[in-house]
């Protein structure tokens, strides 16, 4: 009887964040099921295993699950030629995973990494000391079906308000998990700061409800993590930019949805492109978009008069897309917008819609990162690089203060191989050093006369490098 009685004292204490537990439900027993059987063709040389964090970025298996693939341009690019096998399940703890470990859904993988992220869902239910155990025991798990394997064990990421109690709890297991790690052989790495700013703060763009990235945050994640993935896959990183500079960080851009469909522009671009030989592109936001050049949408039905003056017989394509900022503008190169145009010359101005999110020297790393592309993508290309226009009617504005600082730090990229710099802000300033609405009427976007000025101010570079 006392047996008993000391068997129901133990099973009442357990860490239940240690015991396999299946869940009961339908779904979720068809997703495992699913994953066993990509399991079980034993491709994978990288899987990832955890949470809805990680069930929503991409890869197989793709289950139909309508937040799936939220990340998938950065998983593809990423991780693609892995074969990735992606072993998240929405809503699970560490002793669901521990469950479907134990039931087949490894397989017959003996992938080189396994990247592991796991027990922000436990932090209601479980102490921080149990949670711990519950992670530890996953990564020793997964050790043990594949001991060739190498762990990569990341600290949870942050999540809600910074003085949250979730917040709180978070850093205390992540705190266990990094001092553990060294003496069990998993390689711990903590990138949660990629989703900070300044204040500990989670922007809405990165994890909308402070928990769940969307592409943005995907994207910060691969970029925290390539150094090290790199190192364990024994492959050179994919890239070596920060992160924490979200200038630099390529993603879509969904901040306005009143005038044009930011995709449907971007597909437009890329299908004119293959069909038109494409000598000279014009690359930026909304202030190269309204100049009017093809391919033509947001309401203009034909390339402006300035346009068609300096440009009609070269060949030429207008990229700019408005609203867009440095990151967009690298997304949209990264995902293969100028692949197809043999371009001989390409006219470079963004940077403006940075102003008031980035730093100076952010948003010159960002212009850097979109020169690097262009070499890379099209490396006998002449560049013109054209410094931000002044924007702001009066000398004082803070745009004006700011396009300034950053045309300063812009001014020696075109020093760099096949990069021009040139600066001709001033000549859409009246005499006492402000913007007249004949100029610009908004004090930003170039009237017809502004066109003009632009393009009389850029023809002699062109008449030297696009015939």
């Amino acid at each position: 009887m006392s047996s008993l009685i000391l068997g129901l004292a133990l099973t009442a204490f357990q860490n239940s964040a240690v015991v396999p537990t299946p869940v009961n439900n339908e779904w979720w027993m068809n997703r495992h099921r699913a994953m066993v059987e990509v399991a079980q063709k034993g491709e994978a040389k990288l899987v990832f295993v955890g949470d809805s964090i990680t069930h929503a970025f991409a890869g197989e298996p793709d289950t139909g699950d309508n937040f799936h693939n939220r990340g998938k341009d950065t998983w593809d690019l990423y991780f693609g030629e892995d074969k990735p096998l992606n072993l998240g399940i929405s809503g699970d703890r560490t002793q669901h995973v521990l469950w479907r470990l134990d039931n087949g859904e490894m397989g017959k993988c003996k992938p080189k990494v396994a990247v592991v992220m796991i027990g922000t869902n436990n932090v209601n239910s479980n102490t921080p000391d149990e949670i711990a155990a519950g992670v530890e025991a996953v990564c020793e798990k997964v050790q043990t079906l594949s001991p060739t394997t190498k762990v990569l064990l990341l600290g949870i990421f942050p999540r809600d308000k910074p003085d949250s109690a979730s917040r709180k709890s978070i850093a205390e297991i992540n705190k266990q998990l990094a001092s553990w790690s060294p003496t069990h052989k998993v390689n711990y790495l903590d990138i949660g700061y990629a989703f900070l700013d300044a204040k500990g703060e989670i922007s809405t763009e990165i994890m909308p409800d402070l928990l769940h990235p969307f592409a943005f945050g995907y994207r910060k994640w691969a970029m925290a993590m390539e150094p090290t993935l790199a190192k364990l896959m024994r492959r050179h990183p994919k890239t070596t930019l920060d992160p924490t500079n979200s200038a630099v960080v390529p993603v879509t851009q969904n901040r306005d949805y009143r005038n044009y469909d930011w995709q449907t522009r971007f597909e437009l671009t890329k299908k004119y492109g293959r069909e038109h030989k494409c000598r000279l592109a014009f690359i930026g936001d909304s202030i190269n978009h309204f100049f009017g050049g093809p391919p033509v949408d947001r309401g203009l039905t034909e390339p402006t008069p300035v346009w068609q003056a300096y440009y009609a017989n070269r060949d030429a394509v207008d990229l700019g897309f408005g609203w867009d900022r440095t990151e967009n503008v690298l997304w949209r190169l990264e995902q293969g917008e100028i692949d197809d145009m043999p371009l001989e010359a390409v006219s470079l101005m963004i940077g403006t819609n940075n102003f008031f999110i980035n730093t100076p020297e952010q948003i010159r790393d960002g212009v850097q990162a979109i020169v690097d592309k262009i070499r890379q993508k099209k490396p006998k290309a002449k560049i013109l690089l054209i410094a931000i226009f002044p924007r702001g009617e009066k000398p004082d504005d803070a745009g004006r203060l700011m396009a300034i600082k950053v045309n300063k730090l812009l001014e020696p990229i075109g020093h760099q191989r096949n990069v021009t710099f040139l600066d001709f802000g001033a000549k859409f300033l009246e005499p006492d050093g402000t913007i007249s609405r004949s100029m610009m009427g908004d004090f930003l976007h170039p009237t017809e006369k502004g066109y003009h000025v632009w393009g009389d101010a850029v023809e002699p570079w062109m008449k030297a490098h696009v015939k």
